[in-house]
């Protein structure tokens, strides 16, 4: 991939909830046993499902009207995060995560972010294991201790940074039921950021992929990634401590296919450099 074009589109205008128009549910209505908690909440399944949502609505919060009269609900769902639903003629679904992310950007002062609302209940303030499980999905074999909305890609797919305890972490994107997972190494290399993963923690989650190739004795101090080829194969030049600096690549499945010199790599990219400049973060 290029360079990412992110963005957010969000575009809600929400006005603040009244307290006399609020509802809150954190448990089901069969278990409060109230009829008016059973209806608001089958008409906050309803709207979902209008809005396109995959969700199984446990619990919803009546946020009130906007200033058109669309009825806005928050939702809690039995598996992944929550929504806010704004059930007007088209009716639309917004992922909590992904208001998180808008407000949090705004109040760190992006010009190009509007305010947005946030989700108030207990369940979807707590978003840690929906990247957990989302991570699990992606086939990432790692602690997951923080994650974040990055933005949307050019295809309109969102993407998370996923952070992991003590390793690298990664960008990741479903694209049509497949996850799109892309190295912190990787995203460093094209211009973007990692805000969970450290430069040495790249490092020592590339090493790994060296062993049984003819490059495993080299400790990398600096990987650069140089391209891919038609093969799908993706190029890294490294600088080895102690060592002669080499080519190597990689397959899509992370496994090392080719192992060069510098020389023998002159045709790739741009070149190996003995000393490979340290891309900008």
């Amino acid at each position: 991939m290029s360079r990412l074009a992110l963005m957010l589109a969000i575009g809600l205008s929400l006005l603040a909830p009244a307290a006399s128009a609020q509802q809150t549910l954190e448990q089901t209505p069969t278990t409060r046993g109230r009829i008016r908690d059973a209806t608001t909440l089958l008409a906050a399944q309803d709207a979902a499902a209008r809005a396109g949502a995959d969700c199984e609505v446990t619990g919803v919060a009546l946020r009130g009207m906007d200033s058109i009269g669309d009825r806005q609900y928050e939702v809690v769902c039995r598996e992944g995060p929550g929504y806010l639903i704004v059930d007007g003629t088209s009716p639309s679904a917004h992922s909590c995560l992904l208001l998180a992310s808008q407000s949090d950007r705004f109040q760190r002062g992006e010009r190009s972010i509007r305010a947005a609302p946030v989700c108030v209940l207990r369940s979807n303030r707590t978003p840690g294991r929906h990247f957990a499980a989302m991570a699990a999905q992606a086939g990432l074999d790692c602690r997951v201790d923080e994650g974040r909305v990055v933005g949307l890609s050019p295809a309109g797919n969102t993407i998370y940074e996923i952070g992991c305890r003590r390793a690298p972490g990664a960008w990741i994107e479903q694209a049509s039921g497949a996850w799109i997972v892309t190295d912190c190494l990787d995203v460093r290399s094209r211009g973007d950021l990692c805000r969970f993963t450290t430069e040495p923690e790249e490092l020592a989650g590339f090493r790994p992929r060296l062993a049984g190739s003819a490059a495993e004795a080299c400790a990398p101090t600096q990987v650069r990634e140089m391209g891919r080829n038609a093969a799908g194969l993706t190029w890294y030049a490294l600088t080895c401590a102690g060592g002669a600096p080499v080519v190597v690549s990689l397959d899509a499945g992370r496994r090392v296919t080719n192992v060069l010199s510098c020389t023998e790599a002159a045709h790739i990219g741009d070149g190996c450099r003995a000393d490979p400049s340290r891309p900008e973060r």
